[in-house]
């Protein structure tokens, strides 16, 4: 009789080093930056397919790993999802927009410089890193920013209802099929999104001399990990065997 834990060799556990690291979100050849970066994608391309809204699945990862905003900063995202509830700028790149605004944004109004006054302040500083985010954006997207134009353009067709007063669209809408054509399509713009803001907060964090930490979740924590690894193979807690009765 065998007592304990199935024991499992780790070569037969993952399919090849990377699957490891992947697993274990610990990776020697990658620095904190990187690793952040790469949990952010990961999150937002899931929660797109799984949740659907861009804006939120865009500005929650990074509100999570990146420690910005509230609660409330992911609800307001809610409305704007289908290019700001119509077909306007992307709701994806609104949420990136946003996540720049919570790491960079004005908070008192008195604050010296722009807008109120000449010079540099959170406000300018805030307003060049969207500029950046939405060159970057319309570079790897052919110039297109708006959400029907994005559609036509990488998914082959509109998938926004032309007519809204269309009962035939309405019950596109209402049935749920609009919605689901979008999350697929829309989860490698959301990854895209995510990753451009990511890179460009934690670089300007960087350049004024702050660290971003990596998150201090317990199933993210390196320590924890590499003690649940160790556990695994070199079990400590394996129940002894009863003693037969007398």
């Amino acid at each position: 009789m065998v007592y304990g834990k199935l024991m499992a060799h780790l070569a037969d556990v993952f399919k090849d080093e990377q699957h490891r690291k992947d697993w274990q979100f610990w990776s020697r050849d990658e620095t904190d930056d990187e690793a952040i970066i790469r949990r952010v994608v990961r999150d937002s391309r899931e929660l797109q397919l799984k949740y659907r809204i861009c804006g939120q699945t865009v500005l929650y990862p990074l509100s999570l790993h990146l420690g910005l905003g509230t609660r409330e900063s992911v609800v307001l995202m809610t409305t704007l999802s289908g290019g700001f509830g119509g077909n306007e700028i992307c709701c994806a790149l609104v949420g990136g927009i946003a996540a720049i605004g919570l790491a960079f944004g004005r908070v008192d109004f008195t604050e010296e410089g722009g807008p109120r006054s000449k010079g540099h302040s959170n406000f300018t500083l805030a307003q060049a890193r969207v500029f950046e985010l939405m060159e970057r954006f319309a570079q790897r997207t052919n110039g297109h920013v708006r959400c029907g134009d994005l559609c036509d353009a990488h998914f082959g067709k509109r998938l926004a209802p032309v007519d809204r007063l269309d009962p035939m669209q309405i019950e596109r809408v209402r049935s749920g099929e609009v919605f689901s054509m979008w999350s697929v399509y829309c989860a490698e713009l959301c990854a895209l999104v995510a990753e451009i803001t990511c890179e460009i907060i934690l670089r300007s964090r960087r350049q004024r001399g702050i660290v971003t930490p990596l998150i201090g979740f317990p199933w993210y924590n390196r320590t924890w990990e590499s003690q649940q690894l160790t556990e695994l193979v070199n079990p400590t807690n394996i129940p002894k065997p009863a003693k037969p009765e007398k």
